[in-house]
């Protein structure tokens, strides 16, 4: 199936919309939304109809279309109509229908694709406490006030870093302490990491995050002069970097410490020794014919 708006002759394409109000928030219209196919040459292989349009969340509708073997190539048009609050609205949207031999330009993944990334049942359980506990660290959850297209006020979520973003922070810190200052393999699916040790996984999400942003404020920071008014910005990086390094040192002190008291168990044995005092037994060991370990 594919993922782009582009499909081969005969394949099956995924086409979705997204329904938003004024305000760019995700609404659900008053019916399932109706979808039309057009062919490269403007005729209608399938009417408005809501039939095998599924919903996949809150204001968003996929309607999987297979296009025929002997499709003609080249633009479609996969034209919607949405009823939101009895107020009809049509868009017409398009995909690029390729000849079979295209084909192996898509096979296999490709630099810059985003990451195919998976976890188990056990791991989202792990990331879900950290998350949790990260975003109320950094303050994250934050709603600004807004007024609506009929002047309600009303409050909008205002998030500093996205879960993805705040997913890689915890994957980077959780692969910091498994090296520091000796490897060892922790996942989050282990219970010590988001109960016992959550506190130092979270601390070096904070650090990355500190310093993802400590960048972007440090591009705000600039004067402004209006009519005689001058405004200065805080510096927000200069707190933000001076916070970052006193955690740092302390956070690399804290592994060390953490991880000295759980040494992995050696993976094989070197030279064994028997630890006796007896000269017979230390004789033993040098004679490779009667020797007894």
């Amino acid at each position: 199936m594919a993922i782009t708006r582009e499909v081969i002759a005969g394949q099956t394409i995924a086409l979705e919309i997204e329904i938003r109000d004024v305000m760019g928030n995700d609404i659900d219209p008053d019916a399932i939304p109706n979808v039309s196919i057009i062919d490269s040459h403007n005729s209608v292989i399938r009417p408005l109809s809501p039939i095998n349009v599924s919903k996949l969340s809150i204001g968003k509708y996929r309607f999987n279309y297979t296009t025929s073997p002997l499709a003609s190539l080249g633009i479609w048009i996969d034209r919607w109509q949405v009823v939101v609050s009895g107020e009809t609205t049509n868009v017409d949207l398009s995909f690029n229908v390729l000849d079979h031999t295209a084909a192996i330009s898509y096979a296999g993944a490709q630099i810059g694709d985003n990451p195919n990334v998976s976890y188990s049942e056990d791991e989202i359980i792990g990331i879900n406490m950290l998350l949790a506990i990260l975003k109320a660290r950094l303050k994250n959850n934050l709603q600004v006030e807004t007024i609506d297209a009929y002047g309600n006020i009303e409050y909008v979520d205002c998030n500093v870093f996205t879960n993805d973003e705040l997913v890689w922070f915890l994957n980077c810190s959780l692969q910091e302490f498994n090296q520091t200052p000796h490897f060892t393999d922790f996942h989050f699916s282990n219970e010590v990491i988001y109960n016992r040790y959550c506190h130092v996984i979270v601390e070096g999400a904070c650090i990355l995050a500190w310093a993802a942003q400590m960048l972007i404020e440090a591009g705000r920071e600039f004067t402004i002069t209006d009519n005689g008014i001058t405004m200065n910005p805080p510096p927000l990086s200069t707190t933000l970097n001076n916070e970052m390094s006193q955690f740092l040192n302390a956070h690399r002190e804290n592994l060390k410490f953490i991880k000295g008291c759980i040494k992995p168990s050696p993976v094989g044995f070197g030279s064994f020794r028997v630890l006796a005092s007896n000269p017979s037994w230390m004789r033993l060991r040098h004679l490779r014919e009667r020797r007894i370990i």
